[in-house]
């Protein structure tokens, strides 16, 4: 189930760029590239009795070393792909996708890189 879920969750953001990682980007990584995660207070299947619906929370950073704007541009193509997007995974309807939270930039002196946080919630109904 979770599997179904991550891998259409990939799809949308691998659509803004190919160099798309869950949780962590390889040390051989080429900037641009984003990281995404499942960062869920909700476990999973909670409602599973009650309504059949899954309720997640994936939190999404996009990374770069050449300017706070290739930053910001790649962080506006995911939030463009991401808001009211649509999950594919079998067994289950997207109800919601929405962006709960975006965060500061962070610059990292040390490795010279940008980073934008975003936080996404997910809605999805068992078909």
């Amino acid at each position: 189930m979770l599997t179904q879920i991550q891998s259409g969750f990939y799809a949308l953001i691998n659509a803004c760029t190919t160099n798309t990682y869950n949780t962590i980007a390889p040390a051989s990584s080429v900037l641009p590239y984003i990281t995404f995660g499942l960062n869920s207070e909700v476990p999973i299947g909670d409602f599973e009795d009650f309504e059949g619906v899954e309720n997640l929370t994936y939190w999404v950073n996009c990374f770069s070393s050449k300017s706070i704007a290739e930053c910001c541009s790649l962080a506006d193509e995911v939030m463009g792909k991401l808001d009211d997007g649509v999950v594919s995974a079998s067994g289950f309807t997207t109800m919601k996708l929405v962006r709960e939270f975006i965060g500061n930039i962070i610059y990292d002196q040390e490795t010279g890189v940008w980073q934008q946080p975003l936080r996404f919630r997910l809605w999805l109904d068992k078909t």
